[in-house]
Parts: structure tokens; C-alpha cells; sequence
């Protein structure tokens, strides 16, 4: 395994920023910056041998301090949309900042993909990683409680991506934490679609919306709709009917089963590579990169809890104690045909 650490660039404030790059015996690499945890790139061969760039990226760091699409970035405190940006917790109401419409949309305008992490890189005989941590203060964003964060992202000889997040709070709050990569295994991603690749999402159920895809408090079922991702299927297929014709940008359901379990596959026929994304989160955000230039040409598979799970009490619940460790943890594992 082979590990790198170079500047990166400088923040409008003058603070340095790295980047840590990470590569294994197998020609597959990744990359993570300082700043807001993002994945800045992850490289993999093709069934030919030639290894290209399968994610949607910035070359400059200045990019990243005005970011339109979180691309790669580690979000929280809470992924998704939180409706009217409040929550009640333990019979208090707390308010949050509002960074889209009426709501909070992955941790506010200042969420940690906008933070400066410690980065301290790790060497195993058969991986490596870099371990992020981060502390988010009481009232952050709104947010109740100290937050201690660390992030483990480990990359092995046997091609295999782990997300590994871990918090603790002095105070009861609500956390949910995804990546927030754009992907597109066919890389070239500036100069094609997404459509002819192939995905399957096993979830019987989607977190019914409304326009503004904030959730109703529903669950319904995919059958019979656009939604039905159970087996695989070219994306492009039903891409047009999702969210008035945008695409797809819609929390799948997985298994009630808790524990590490499969949640998605992705394919790509004319590259031979394949992801599988295994996760014990109990929801996936399946996001169709619908306001790029060119549109369609990525996907973000983003695991977490539920979108505005603590304004429902059908959903599984959010809440950290103190006292107790949030842990999830997500494993994209990459084969060639």
C-alpha cells in the first residue's frame, strides 16, 4: 500500500489544506482533503487494464470553499432534508439553520463539508487509511450537544472502499452521516451519461415526498413504479419519470434486518466495473446528478438514516445519548468483469 501526503491549497482565511492519497497493488487509489472530509478522487482499472477517474471532481481547491453539489463531501451533522429546519427532542424545541427553501439541507450552510479535519494516516499489511476527526460545538447549526466525530476511510488490497463513521455527544442530539461522491463507473464522466449503465437497489420501499421532496411521514412501495430497482436495470430506463422528469433523487428503504447487508449494485458494460455497496444504515439516497452540466452524468449512493427521521416516529429514530457511540459503516467493493 502505498500513502502520500501533499499540500493541497489554502482557504480564503490562509489555513493549509492536504490532501492524502492512497493506492493498493491493484492500480485502485483514492484521494481525501482536509477540508470537509471530501473524497477528491478514486481511480480504478477497466476489464482492459486502463485506470481513469470514476468520480465526479474539482481541480482547484477554491472550488471546494463554494461547492454547488457537495461532490465527495462527508456530510453532517445530518444528511438530507430536515423539514422547517426544527425538531423536538426530549420535549425541547430546537430551530436550525435554513440553507434550502424551508429546511436544512445536509447540516446547513456551514456542515462539516465545510470544516478543516485532522487527518492522520494509517498502514496495515494488507490496507491503509486515513482516520478524519473533527469536534462540532454545541449549537452548531442549531444542533444540541459537543459532537466528537472521526471518520475512517480504509482502502484494501482486495479493492474494497470502507466508509467508517463514529460520534459520541455530551448532550441528546440527532446525526446522520453519509459521503456524498458522485460517481460514474464508466469514468470520462464530463463526456457521457449515465443511462446505459445497470443498477439494482434492494428496497421494497422509498420515503414518500412531496415537491419539495420533503418527507410526508410514508412509506410506499416500489412496485409497480419507477421506484422498483430490485432487479437490475439500465438507469436510463425510468430516469425520466422520477421528481417531474428531473431524475431520481429518492431514499430507498433497506432491509429492516440490522447489520452489515448489501444495498446496492452498479454496473457498467462497456468498462466491466462493478460496484456493490454494502451498508448497516437503514436508508440510501439514490441521486441522479440532476443539475450538473452535462445532467445525468453521475450518481451519488449516499447511506444514513432516514431523511427528517426525527419529525417521524415511524422512522427509525436518529437520537444520540450521551453515553452512547453512533457507528455506521459503508463498504463500496469494486470487481472487474
Amino acid at each position: 500500500m502505498h500513502i502520500s501526503r501533499d499540500p493541497f491549497g489554502k482557504t480564503k482565511d490562509g489555513k493549509n489544506i492536504d490532501v492524502i492519497r492512497i493506492e493498493n497493488s491493484q492500480h485502485y487509489s483514492f484521494e481525501v482533503i482536509t477540508y470537509g472530509a471530501y473524497l477528491r478522487s478514486f481511480k480504478a482499472p477497466d476489464s482492459n487494464g486502463n485506470v481513469s477517474e470514476i468520480t465526479r471532481n474539482f481541480t482547484n481547491f477554491s472550488d471546494y470553499e463554494a461547492p454547488l453539489h457537495y461532490m465527495g463531501a462527508t456530510v453532517g451533522r445530518y444528511a438530507n432534508r430536515i423539514a422547517n429546519a426544527s425538531f423536538m427532542l426530549d420535549e425541547k424545541n430546537y430551530q436550525l439553520q435554513k440553507n434550502s427553501k424551508n429546511c436544512q439541507l445536509h447540516g446547513g450552510e456551514a456542515g462539516f463539508n465545510t470544516k478543516i479535519w485532522e487527518a492522520f494516516p494509517v498502514r496495515e499489511h494488507d490496507r491503509a487509511s486515513v482516520k478524519l476527526t473533527l469536534t462540532s460545538p454545541d449549537g452548531d447549526q442549531g444542533f444540541p450537544g459537543t459532537l466528537d466525530v472521526a471518520l475512517t476511510i480504509t482502502l484494501t488490497e482486495n479493492n474494497e472502499l470502507f466508509f467508517f463513521y463514529e460520534a459520541v455527544t455530551d448532550k441528546p442530539t440527532y446525526i446522520s452521516l453519509t459521503n456524498h461522491t458522485y460517481w460514474n463507473l464508466r469514468g470520462n464522466i464530463e463526456q457521457g451519461n449515465i443511462y446505459d449503465q445497470e443498477i439494482c437497489i434492494e428496497a421494497d420501499q422509498i420515503v414518500d415526498v412531496d415537491e419539495e421532496l420533503i418527507p410526508t411521514g410514508k412509506l410506499a412501495d416500489v412496485k409497480g413504479t419507477p421506484f422498483d430497482l430490485r432487479a437490475m436495470i439500465p438507469i436510463g430506463k425510468h430516469i425520466a419519470e422520477p421528481n417531474n422528469g428531473l431524475g431520481y433523487d429518492n431514499n430507498f428503504v433497506l432491509s429492516a434486518k440490522k447489520g452489515l447487508r448489501k444495498a446496492a449494485v452498479v454496473k457498467d458494460p462497456k468498462s466491466g466495473r462493478t460496484m456493490e455497496v454494502h451498508t448497516d444504515a437503514p436508508g440510501l439516497q439514490f441521486y441522479s446528478d440532476n443539475f450538473s452540466e452535462p445532467k445525468h452524468a453521475a450518481y451519488c449512493l449516499e447511506a444514513g438514516e432516514l431523511p427528517d427521521a426525527m419529525n417521524h416516529s415511524n422512522f427509525p429514530s436518529p437520537a444520540l445519548r450521551p453515553g452512547e457511540m453512533y457507528r455506521q459503516i459503508t463498504i463500496h467493493s469494486f470487481y472487474i468483469d
